[in-house]
């Protein structure tokens, strides 16, 4: 982390389930100018560390933001995601740079 991010002082907002739904959340933070950091939450095993190389995607992150952006955060992911964005998200997840290039170039 930076010098910025050691500075702040995070607060729990919520466990993801997964990767995919971290990355969504993260996502509508973003677009409302709220940084937010991710850790694996450990289940608790022998090995955390190799089960994470595992199940990759599959395990569960807990979400931090800003203290003193919480509040907003909170009413940010409370918002009801639609239909619509959902499947944008699914069929983007995974994409690369050169994905886009290729559909670009069609």
């Amino acid at each position: 982390m930076d010098n910025q991010q050691d500075q702040i002082n995070w607060k729990y907002l919520k466990t993801a389930d997964n990767e995919f739904e971290f990355n969504i959340i993260k996502g509508k933070l973003e677009e409302n100018g709220i940084v937010c950091v991710g850790k694996g939450k450990d289940l608790g095993l022998i090995d955390s560390t190799l089960l994470n190389v595992i199940l990759g995607p599959c395990v569960p992150i807990d979400v931090k933001v800003p203290e003193d952006r919480y509040q907003e955060a909170l009413e940010i992911i409370n918002t009801k995601v639609s239909d619509e964005e959902l499947e944008k998200q699914a069929l983007d997840f995974g994409k690369t740079d050169n994905d886009s290039e290729n559909e670009n170039d069609k």
